[in-house]
């Protein structure tokens, strides 16, 4: 039996609140599509983090729902489970979608164990969505613990369910402390109050089939074959360089085996720094008819009699493969900020708390602000 597993569709996503990513995700997605029918998949995992936005657009909701329906025209059985960026209730509207496909949506933790598993011939995977703080708490009312316990804990139950199967498989969406991560992953989920430990992945599962962190990459530590399938294209300027990959999964003679395959770009992500005194045309025109986006760091004096007509050069060149300029002084000064830039949020609350006390925060503080975040994240997506 073959399985594909998959993961970080982020749907929806914009770079700079400027530029679509879709059309790098359709590309993405026709490749999942191909490789499911040249491999003869039975079984689509899809890891979470389906959408970018807890509220998606039409076009992200479109572009999902074509690509289900085109597998489920397949006769191959999708798993999709929600991962921190979907919303729990947007994502359970689609769980309706079982009585019309073989498609099968897993929108929150519940502490309904056995409605958590999905049985296929002699396979069980038990499937996880992120488990939000608050959600795990309610089901074992047990607040003294820390997160990574109460997520070890619900594993547990889960492995417990599917210990009578030959293949046993989970399926989630979740941060070990031993994976490798891009940076595009959101800040607030990645710190230590979220890592949970990989060596409490319970041994009864074979294959853990992971989502959230976008570098692909088998996570060491822990008895079962850990995986992360990673992003499906570069999805910000952090994961610039990096291959992408789906994982096939192989179920043969009671033995797992996976096998990384690697997907192409529509469009790599490219970095160019240009200096003060650098000829703009000859450094960006290369790029011009290339599949990329494009982040230029421009060096200028303010006292530059041409700023404005460098500015423009950039532009006229680049078109709509200009994904940001960033104008960098050279005679004093901050860099400056263009329109629809992340921060991150907790390095700025470093800041502030440096500014205003003289140190650094303490651990204590730096988790309760992540908390705090991830609620206000939480709460936004089911208002």
């Amino acid at each position: 039996m073959k399985l594909l597993h998959i993961a970080d569709l982020h749907a929806g996503k914009r770079l700079y609140e400027r530029v679509n990513r879709n059309e790098d995700l359709s590309y993405a997605l026709e490749q999942v599509v191909r490789i499911c029918k040249e491999e003869d998949v039975e079984l689509l995992l899809i890891a979470g983090d389906v959408f970018d936005k807890k509220s998606p657009d039409f076009e992200s909701q479109g572009m999902v729902l074509e690509f289900l329906a085109e597998l489920n025209s397949m006769r191959l059985h999708t798993l999709l489970i929600a991962g921190n960026h979907d919303s729990y209730d947007f994502m359970k509207i689609y769980k309706n979608l079982r009585k019309l496909a073989n498609i099968h949506v897993f929108d929150r933790p519940t502490k309904h164990i056995s409605e958590t598993i999905f049985e296929y011939k002699d396979l069980k995977v038990a499937c996880l969505p992120y488990p939000d703080e608050r959600v795990i708490t309610h089901l074992h009312e047990e607040k003294e613990r820390s997160y990574a316990e109460k997520v070890a804990k619900y594993m547990k139950a889960l492995a417990q369910e599917v210990k009578d199967a030959r293949y046993r498989i989970l399926l989630s969406h979740l941060m070990l402390d031993k994976a490798l991560i891009t940076g595009s992953e959101l800040p607030s989920t990645v710190g230590p109050y979220y890592a949970v430990r990989v060596d409490t992945i319970p041994e009864e599962f074979h294959y853990a089939a992971l989502g959230h962190v976008h570098r692909n990459q088998r996570v060491e530590g822990a008895v079962p074959k850990v995986y992360y399938s990673g992003s499906l294209y570069q999805i910000d300027f952090s994961e610039r360089g990096m291959d992408k990959f789906v994982n096939l999964v192989v179920l043969e003679n009671g033995l797992v085996r996976v096998i990384p395959l690697v997907l192409s770009l529509k469009r790599q992500l490219v970095d160019i720094k240009l200096g003060e005194e650098e000829d703009i045309e000859r450094a960006l025109a290369p790029f011009a008819d290339k599949d990329v986006l494009v982040r230029v760091q421009m060096r200028v004096s303010m006292k530059d009699t041409s700023y404005n007509l460098k500015k423009e050069l950039v532009h006229r060149i680049l078109g709509d493969k200009l994904a940001k300029l960033e104008i960098e002084p050279v005679d004093g000064g901050e860099l400056a900020k263009t329109e629809g830039e992340e921060f991150n949020l907790l390095w700025l609350y470093g800041e502030f708390h440096k500014q205003r006390y003289g140190s650094e925060p303490t651990k204590e503080l730096a988790e309760l602000f992540v908390k705090l975040m991830d609620r206000v994240s939480h709460e936004a997506g089911q208002a």
